[in-house]
């Protein structure tokens, strides 16, 4: 009986492999009638490196085209810039401050240095507003030129700051001496100009008028002693502060002929 038994499930296991083969055929056979995969070629793949990224990516580098030339800027050359930057009396010695040329410059050899040239300088002095009537002030050094990527020292001064003549490179805030002893007198003249009209509605009264220089003197005297201190009060009080914003407009001239680099 065991081995009836063993003999049938033989016969099962091999009935079974032989319906597979059989069912795998039949769907060989239906994909060879429905793609023809003899004949059907599969695109070439494109020409990549490994670890090539399948778009390209366009990187903007930095200006950089050196010539190998040497410019010359001569002595006496005017160039207006625009500061990048505010500028302000309360910035410390040292700080950095970049410039673009607004124009072309033209260079000894009969080149172009092109609009947008980078300048660069430094603040050499400053401080803010002082007594005596002092403004702020800025000493600014422009001793550098980006051309094409490469720095070239150069000497310069600052001769105009906002179509203000500039001496020295030194631009100042706005002095207020005068006006600030003009504002000390104020009290003493308020005084006087009030017993002026004290004095004139007493002259036209009779019983009066003979008294009537008395609060005219008294205001007199006040406004002479307001007058006196004047000087010393302005000493006192300090003057305008320098702010200079961001695209103002240098002019600056070259002192000395200077090699530029490009």
């Amino acid at each position: 009986m065991k081995k009836i038994f063993s003999l049938l499930l033989i016969f099962f296991y091999i009935n079974t492999a032989a319906q597979a083969v059989e069912f795998d055929d039949s769907i060989d056979a239906n994909i060879r009638k429905d793609y023809n995969v003899e004949e059907y070629k599969l695109p070439a793949l494109p020409n990549a490196s490994p670890g090539q990224s399948k778009t390209n990516t366009k990187i903007n580098t930095p200006k950089y085209n050196p010539t190998g030339k040497i410019y010359t800027l001569k002595s006496g050359t005017k160039i207006i810039l625009h500061s990048s930057s505010a500028i302000s009396d309360l910035m410390p010695k040292g700080s950095r401050i970049s410039f673009s040329a607004q124009n072309g410059i033209l260079s000894k050899e009969g080149e172009i240095i092109p609009a947008g040239t980078i300048f660069k300088g430094r603040i050499t002095d400053s401080h803010p507003p002082q007594i005596t009537g002092n403004g702020g002030l800025v000493e600014l050094c422009i001793d550098e030129i980006y051309f094409n990527g490469i720095m070239s020292k150069i000497n310069t001064k600052i001769s105009m700051a906002n179509s203000k003549k500039v001496f020295l490179s030194n631009i100042k805030g706005k002095r207020s001496y005068w006006k600030n002893f003009a504002k000390a007198t104020t009290p003493g003249r308020k005084v006087f100009g009030a017993t002026q009209s004290c004095a004139n509605a007493m002259s036209v009264i009779p019983i009066l008028n003979l008294v009537s220089f008395v609060p005219l003197l008294g205001g007199a005297v006040i406004y002479t002693v307001n007058f006196a201190m004047a000087p010393v009060i302005a000493i006192f009080t300090k003057g305008g502060s320098l702010r200079i914003p961001a695209g103002s407009e240098f002019q600056i001239k070259i002192t000395g002929d200077c090699q530029i680099k490009g």
